[in-house]
């Protein structure tokens, strides 16, 4: 793997460039490197917008590592907030890999893990604020009912609160989401027990700031009216105002044991373990002991700051870059962008856009292709211009970027919604994770090379338009094979969008009777007034095409249904008021049907039309016995 003779540790994670993560493969990384290994990280970006399809896309990143070929597996799946994800990538990891295993601060059966020690993690803050701050009326928020830590915490506190007789009502815990979603609903639900909390103390620290916020925005002072505190002893949680008081889990030195641990079992054999870390008090601001002035504070508040000013800053660049490769829908054009804009990655070395072989927006791809093309290609701090390099799937990165020293590689997938395009690899200098990269630009990269394919596919759908007659040569209307171009795109677009779509079709009665009884001449001006009656009732909105000898199609979407149908309605009234008028010999009607609904996943153009079609010949049928024509 690499393309050098070294073992290779694999490491599986979500959102890689979250602190959490990012502290732990810290000490991974370190660890791994010092002994020699490689290491591929593999993340997935997360089930942002709680969108299914997107989710399918993001897992296809856990299909990708050649499995047969690694030495060794570190797991860091806490973070994933789809439980269901978790035990996919799980089965996945256990059905392909035949090597040790190690999980991170989540515990699998048969899998050696390394932990914080959840009965004892909260402990000392619990204590902290009981035995320093004398607080009686302590809240609690863990994370969701189901979490393992969120449980395992939760006991902590009621049994700590048992040990100093303190009682624990209803109004006293909330289940919350490990996030910063619930702070408000948190809050909420303490303030409304009959006494006031003195304490709120959070499972996280995510979710500690999001209450000390909340508490804020109400008017109280922390810590002076309510003390608030957390865990995990985060960064995020020193560059809110006040700092929060917290317990620290060792992240560094857990992802240090956990490759440490690892090598073991890959020289010895795997075995089954857990090893446990306590975690350590740090106090701040929010309980009133550590004032604003401390240096190290200071400093944290002041890099946040600078974070912040450049992470806006990036947001309105990347806005520009996704406007420069609207305008340029190719490949060539998406890569001499990317190349202007690889600077908003930090400490960035080597960087490769991998792609699957002979996409096409025709055929959905759901994995990846055992041979890839790398796009993009950016080493040693120069892009390769226009580069096209072919490589296999299992080596991960072209054999142009070999390197005999150990590597770092960080894997994150490109897909637009559940078609998967390929993945990015990134390698920085000093061997750091991934924390800087950006889920946006991600975003950006798989909805332009996305745009690409469908550039190609509409490009050639116009020159074989143009290459045949897209109007039929009596009425003018659009022809059979236009109508199924501009049909299916309509069609498509409604899918995706998941909004409803209207086809109709007409069929003109009684056209052999005219063409045999008055001539051709007659039979063809009757095709081309209901041709042009078709034009004058449905107008802009509606596409419509003659798609054979007496037959009509019409589609839309964005209208409604009873607009269709009056469309439809109005062609016979129009024909009406021409019979009226005694211009011809003989008269012209067309009946019709229509069909209108959500198109489904499976359902086609063409199922649309047999509805249609089938509502229009009983109504064909009907118009005959109204008129007392033959039924034959």
């Amino acid at each position: 793997m690499f393309h050098n003779d070294r073992k290779t540790i694999g490491v599986f994670a979500e959102n890689m460039s979250s602190e959490v993560q990012h502290k732990v493969c810290d000490g991974i990384i370190r660890e791994a490197m010092a002994k020699g290994y490689n290491v591929a990280l593999f993340s997935s970006q997360g089930s942002y917008g709680q969108s299914e399809m997107f989710g399918i896309g993001d897992l296809q990143i856990f299909q990708l590592p050649p499995y047969e070929e690694l030495a060794g597996i570190i797991l860091i799946l806490d973070t994933m907030d789809q439980k269901e994800n978790i035990q996919k990538v799980i089965d996945i990891v256990k059905k392909r890999s035949h090597c040790p295993i190690v999980s991170v601060r989540m515990t699998f059966p048969g899998i050696s893990t390394v932990l914080v020690d959840n009965s004892t993690c909260m402990e000392s803050v619990i204590r902290h604020v009981i035995e320093e701050h004398m607080c009686k009326r302590i809240c609690f928020m863990t994370g969701p009912e189901d979490h393992f830590d969120a449980i395992e915490r939760l006991e902590s506190f009621f049994t700590l609160m048992e040990e100093y007789h303190l009682p624990v009502d209803e109004h006293q815990y909330f289940y919350g989401d490990f996030w910063k979603l619930s702070g408000k609903a948190a809050v909420d639900h303490f303030l409304s027990g009959k006494e006031p909390p003195e304490a709120i103390i959070c499972a996280n620290d995510y979710m500690a700031v999001s209450v000390a916020s909340e508490l804020i925005g109400r008017g109280y002072r922390i810590p002076d009216d309510v003390i608030v505190a957390g865990y995990d002893g985060l960064d995020y949680g020193l560059t809110f105002s006040p700092s929060i008081t917290t317990a620290e889990a060792p992240l560094e030195e857990m992802g240090t044991k956990a490759a440490s641990f690892l090598d073991e079992q890959i020289q010895n054999g795997p075995r089954e373990e857990t090893i446990n870390f306590k975690a350590r008090l740090c106090l701040r601001e929010s309980c009133g002991c550590l004032k604003g002035h401390d240096l190290n504070l200071m400093a944290i508040r002041r890099k946040n700051y600078e974070d912040l000013e450049q992470a806006n800053h990036k947001a309105t660049v990347f806005s520009y870059m996704s406007i420069q490769m609207a305008e340029k829908p190719t490949m060539e054009g998406v890569s001499d962008i990317i190349g202007n804009y690889l600077w908003t990655f930090s400490n960035l070395r080597s960087y490769v856009v991998c792609l699957n072989r002979n996409m096409s927006s025709d055929h959905k791809m759901l994995r990846y292709t055992e041979e890839m093309d790398a796009r993009v290609a950016y080493k040693d701090g120069q892009m390769i211009p226009r580069a096209n390099l072919p490589f296999l799937k299992k080596d991960l990165i072209p054999p142009e970027f070999a390197d005999p020293a150990p590597q770092v590689w960080y894997f994150t997938p490109l897909h637009f919604l559940d078609y998967t395009l390929g993945y990015e690899a990134f390698r920085f200098n000093n061997d750091q994770p991934a924390g800087t990269t950006f889920f946006q630009f991600d975003v950006i990269l798989s909805n332009s090379i996305y745009e690409t394919l469908n550039y190609k596919k509409m490009t050639k759908m116009i020159e074989e338009l143009q290459t045949s007659s897209l109007h039929d040569s009596l009425t003018g209307l659009y022809n059979r094979a236009a109508f199924n171009a501009y049909g299916s795109q309509i069609f498509e677009a409604a899918r995706k969008a998941g909004k409803p779509v209207f086809v109709g079709v007409l069929d003109m009665d009684n056209l052999k009777v005219i063409n045999d009884v008055h001539g051709h001449v007659e039979g063809d001006y009757a095709l081309k007034r209901v041709a042009s009656v078709i034009s004058k009732c449905c107008g802009e909105k509606y596409v419509f095409a003659r798609t054979g000898g007496d037959e009509y199609y019409v589609i839309a979407q964005g209208v409604t249904e009873a607009a269709g149908e009056k469309c439809l309605a109005n062609v016979e009234k129009e024909l009406s008021k021409f019979n009226d008028a005694k211009k011809k010999e003989y008269e012209i009607h067309a009946s019709s049907g229509s069909y209108f609904d959500v198109p489904g996943e499976l359902d086609t153009l063409d199922d649309f039309i047999k509805v249609a079609d089938r509502f229009m010949y009983h109504n064909k049928l009907e118009n005959k016995k109204r008129r007392g024509e033959s039924l034959r």
